[in-house]
C-alpha cells in the first residue's frame, strides 16, 4: 500500500474529509514519526508495533571480488517490532 492508497482508504472511511485534507493529515503523521525517530525517541503504535532507533557498531567487511578488507562506519538503523496482535492477525488472514 502506498501513501496515496492509504489516503484513498481513509477518505472512504471518513467521508467528511477531502482527499487533499487527508493527504495533509497523513503527511503530518509521517513527519511527526520521522521527527521523533530523528530525536532518538521510540514510537509505539498500540496494536501495530514499535519503531526504535539503534546504533550499529562499526565493522570490517570484505569485498568478495577483490578480497580487500573495508571499514564500514557505524550508523543508525530503524528497527520495527510488530505488536503480537498484528502478527496474529497477519498469520490468520487467508491470502
Amino acid at each position: 500500500m502506498t501513501k496515496s492508497e492509504l489516503c484513498e482508504a481513509l477518505v472512504k472511511r471518513f467521508t467528511g474529509i477531502s482527499k487533499r485534507d487527508m493527504s495533509m493529515v497523513v503527511d503530518a503523521l509521517f513527519d511527526s514519526l520521522r521527527e521523533a525517530l530523528e530525536r532518538g525517541e521510540a514510537v509505539g503504535l498500540r496494536g501495530f508495533g514499535r519503531l526504535t532507533v539503534k546504533k550499529r557498531a562499526p565493522l570490517k567487511a570484505r569485498n568478495p571480488r577483490t578480497d580487500v578488507a573495508v571499514d564500514v562506519p557505524s550508523r543508525w538503523l530503524i528497527h520495527f517490532k510488530p505488536a503480537s496482535s498484528l502478527v496474529e492477525k497477519v498469520n490468520q488472514a487467508s491470502r
